[in-house]
């Protein structure tokens, strides 16, 4: 920049030297100057105009030189405002001009002004803008560029009363195509000069013009591009958001009513309602706002599996698996529906009808667990009676109050007494896992010896373990801090675990009790028992802790059992904040471990 202006200063210094000079040889030639003298002058008019000539090539390849630099940081850049900041700042360079303006044509077919600059410090008002769109109206008819050396006298602007108002006087106005679609202008102006742009001018800003206006075609492209992509990114962003936040709980009125919330921030609406088909046509369940939908649309909408639009409304059936389930039904009387929003809302609309499905899958699971529960209660209640009956009778005819038994009398008598307390294990587990299900089971921990529900587990279990030979082993850690538990609870763990090993165990086996500090987890009392069974195989380990199994093994399967009582055993552990596992091997036997916290404050 410096050095066009450092050059084009040289050529006007040459030029008012050599006009002086001719100006003092006309007074000279008056006052009768000789040949020689004549001759000498004429000698340095030669060489004012090679010099003249000389800084007038050197501008001309300055402003070649800019036109290119400016061609090149132009097209340098794919970045919006940079490329349109390096339009302007070039256009500028190129010229005298006082004031410049980029005005743009934008996606509703009108003129925008996008940048301007001065460089004299005096900024376009608007009424300079709107004077000015009447030039550049003119060469966006014309394609191509106007310029005019005084406006107040050019006839093209005998009717402009703003250009005469405003005393515009140099003016250059150069359209931006690109393959044929004007894009805008360049439009330049100086008010205080007339002469200011030339012929010259016209040709630098046309061959600028067209790389500019392939560099904003390109830019707009990228800006277009970057635009979608960022639309695309905020919208994953919402779905992402969304189904997070439908899952967070699968409540079906809270589902509901936040699936209307996204529906009505995705559509830019101001209202909606959720319904869902049933019965009597369509249930509505959730709504937003006042609003009375229209059931014949959105049953048209939700049977034809189409959505419907218009200016103030948009209907989206849901559907899953090509199944309807229900509708959403969006109004915006305000600001009306944006159009262009309707794929979007449609994405959110399929995962309103997953997380509605879900949620209703839920509620099913909700009401049939309840259903359950209640059945299990009532049952277990019912069931109660009747056995303690039996067993209050097997008892007293056990203890020959009402006469003396026979041996073939007492083992029927035994028989029942035996299945009978069966019968009170399953329903006191059927009770204890539906109360686990459902909630209600809980615990109430307070610092305990583990020792004493250890004692009391093994006093239940004893005589299991002698009937049928079997030697029971205890390795406690002297100085055994307490155990923050439930000692109920904690003791019903332990006979579970102990049943098994005694059950699971052949007759003379062998079953060791660990109870221990361990340096992995210095905070738990860790317990093991470890039998001489017949072992887990890797499979079923898989499976052990959860409800009803029971392995296939022939060995497993002589032996009673409901397949319940590891599945509450790991409830009861875990609801302490302790963990449960297994280590076993077929023939080799099992070992059970679990961990209950120390009581940090006993």
């Amino acid at each position: 920049m410096e050095r066009l202006k450092t050059g084009a200063g040289q050529a006007k210094e040459k030029l008012g030297e050599l006009q002086n000079a001719i100006r003092q040889q006309r007074v000279a030639v008056l006052n009768g100057s000789s040949r020689e003298e004549l001759a000498g002058y004429l000698q340095h008019w030669e060489k004012l105009v090679g010099e003249l000539q000389k800084d007038m090539m050197l501008e001309k390849s300055m402003q070649l030189g800019l036109l290119y630099e400016a061609a090149h940081t132009i097209n340098a850049s794919l970045d919006w405002r940079h490329t349109l900041q390096s339009v302007m700042d070039a256009v500028i360079l190129l010229t005298e001009a006082e004031r410049g303006m980029l005005i743009l044509i934008d996606e509703n077919n009108q003129l925008q002004v996008e940048l301007t600059s001065t460089n004299t410090g005096e900024e376009f008002t608007e009424e300079d803008v709107k004077f000015s769109y009447s030039v550049v109206e003119q060469t966006l008819q014309r394609g191509r560029p106007i310029l005019t050396s005084n406006a107040q006298l050019d006839p093209r602007f005998q009717d402009s009363t703003s250009i005469v108002a405003y005393g515009v006087r140099s003016v250059l106005c150069a359209p931006l195509i690109h393959k044929g679609n004007p894009l805008g202008v360049v439009y330049l102006d100086n008010r205080a000069r007339a002469g200011v742009f030339t012929q010259e001018d016209i040709a630098t800003l046309g061959a600028f013009a067209n790389q500019a206006a392939g560099a904003l075609a390109n830019a707009q492209e990228h800006k277009k591009t970057d635009q979608v992509l960022a639309e695309k990114i905020r919208e994953l962003t919402i779905l992402q958001e969304m189904a997070r936040d439908l899952n967070t709980s699968l409540k079906f009125e809270r589902v509901m009513e936040r699936s209307i919330s996204w529906a009505i921030a995705a559509a830019g609406a101001e209202c909606g309602a959720l319904g869902l088909i049933a019965e009597e046509g369509i249930r509505w369940v959730a709504h937003s706002g006042q609003i009375a939908p229209d059931t014949m649309s959105v049953l048209r909408s939700v049977y034809t599996h189409k959505p419907i639009t218009d200016e103030h409304r948009m209907i989206l059936p849901l559907l899953r698996d090509e199944r309807p389930i229900g509708a959403l039904y969006l109004l915006a009387e305000e600001r009306g529906i944006r159009p262009h929003k309707l794929e979007f809302v449609r994405r959110v609309a399929d995962h309103v009808a997953i997380a509605v499905e879900n949620a209703r899958l839920y509620e099913a699971l909700r009401q049939a667990n309840q259903a359950k529960s209640e059945f299990v209660s009532v049952v277990s209640h019912e069931l109660r009676v009747p056995m303690t009956s039996l067993k209050g009778y097997a008892d007293m005819l056990k203890n020959g109050k009402h006469g003396a038994l026979g041996t073939q009398q007492r083992e029927f008598v035994e028989a029942i007494r035996r299945n009978t307390q069966r019968m009170e294990l399953l329903v006191s587990d059927l009770t204890d896992i539906s109360r686990i299900e459902t909630g209600q089971l809980s615990i109430s921990p307070r610092p305990i010896a583990f020792n004493e529900a250890l004692e009391d587990a093994l006093d239940t279990v004893r005589d299991l373990a002698e009937a049928k030979q079997q030697t029971l082993s205890l390795e406690i850690w002297q100085g055994l801090p307490s155990a923050h538990a439930d000692k109920a609870r904690l003791t019903q763990a332990l006979i579970n675990l102990l049943s098994n090993a005694i059950k699971y165990t052949p007759p003379q086996g062998h079953i060791t009790i660990r109870v221990w500090l361990s340096p992995e987890e210095p905070d738990f009392i860790r317990c093991a028992i470890a039998d001489s069974g017949m072992g887990i195989s890797p499979q079923d380990q898989v499976q052990l802790f959860t409800k009803f199994f029971r392995a296939a093994d022939p060995q497993v399967r002589e032996q009673p059992g409901t397949g319940l009582g590891l599945a509450i055993t790991r409830n009861l552990i875990e609801m302490h904040g302790g963990r449960i596992w297994v280590e076993s091997a077929v023939g080799k036997g099992s070992t059970f471990y679990f961990t209950v916290p120390i009581a940090m404050w006993a």
